[in-house]
């Protein structure tokens, strides 16, 4: 939680309200506590995440606790003011130069490896929408690959948007609170989206899917979630793939040199971190076709083709 971010500390505060939870130390003059189910510590930040790289690796240098995934509690802003639930995994795609800190956080052209549990919690808080009475009010939905900061373990932040009419809402933070304990089993049950749960056989089964193309809050790869029961990696936005047509006039898309820009770079890196978070399982690219002209998608198809990502449409993430 981020101490500053109201939005953040309500969540934090129904998940306390909620019991099971016991003090256990002071990191960076944060408070945190441990949960006594599941091995779960709640760290409640003093100051704003984005800008804050390594907070895994200083928790665990500073408590002692090994962390092996993270997930922020957090606002979401946008423009049109609309209340949302959303949620996202991290990472700079497409920004250039590369290596430098981005202005909203992380390092520019890198991706932190994207949370498993992103598809299933989606699914999960969609029902707490409808539980909760939030839907039609709010709208449900994921968002792209964005922002930082940077980490080294798997990572996603679960957010309430749209403005502050909309961060301190009890009812939103009682819905992820559901997500979270159910997610998490802090209610005594398995738990949602855990990679490590599964054998190796269904992890060579499942289907993870890479979006590629559409809007930051990517409506068709949304679809493919929602009507499946696939895990998800990273999802890239358009405007994470600048790409440059060819100035000759004779430069045909299927054979000619690929287009420049940082579209290659952001889809090679999304698709090796996704790889890194799901071993063993089929990742596979979705297309918001529409989105892009015919050169640019044929463009795309290439690259997949020679990265050997195979490319489908929702009946094949079933």
């Amino acid at each position: 939680m981020s101490q500053p971010d109201i939005a953040s500390t309500i969540q934090g505060d129904a998940l306390l309200a909620r019991g099971g939870w016991t003090e256990v130390t002071t990191v960076e003059n944060g408070r945190s506590w441990a949960h006594d189910r599941k091995p779960v510590h709640l760290w409640w930040f003093p100051e704003r995440v984005l800008m804050e790289d390594n907070l895994d690796e200083r928790y665990s240098d500073n408590s002692g606790v090994k962390v092996k995934e993270v997930i922020f509690l957090s606002r979401h802003f946008a423009a049109s003011g609309l209340p949302s639930l959303t949620l996202h995994v991290i990472g700079v795609p497409g920004e250039s130069p590369v290596g430098e800190t981005a202005e909203f956080g992380g390092i520019k052209g890198e991706v932190v490896l994207p949370n498993p549990r992103f598809a299933e919690w989606y699914r999960r808080m969609h029902k707490a929408g409808i539980e909760h009475g939030l839907i039609p009010e709010f709208d449900m939905t994921i968002e792209t690959t964005h922002h930082g900061p940077s980490l080294s373990v798997p990572t996603m932040f679960i957010e309430i948007g749209s403005s502050e009419t909309h961060w301190d809402r009890r009812d939103a933070a009682e819905a992820w609170a559901d997500v979270i304990s159910e997610g998490l089993g802090l209610d005594g049950g398995h738990g949602l989206g855990d990679w490590d749960d599964l054998s190796t056989e269904q992890r060579r089964e499942a289907k993870v899917m890479l979006g590629i193309g559409g809007g930051h809050y990517a409506p068709r790869h949304t679809d493919v979630i929602r009507k499946t029961n696939c895990w998800a990696g990273h999802q890239l936005a358009l405007y994470a793939l600048e790409m440059t047509r060819p100035e000759d006039e004779d430069w045909d898309p299927i054979t000619g040199v690929l287009p420049t820009g940082q579209w290659q770079h952001s889809i090679e890196v999304a698709f090796e971190s996704t790889k890194q978070a799901f071993p063993d399982a089929q990742v596979i690219a979705h297309l918001d076709r529409k989105s892009f002209k015919g050169w640019q998608r044929q463009a795309v198809k290439r690259l997949c083709e020679r990265l050997d990502l195979p490319i489908g449409r929702t009946k094949d993430f079933d």
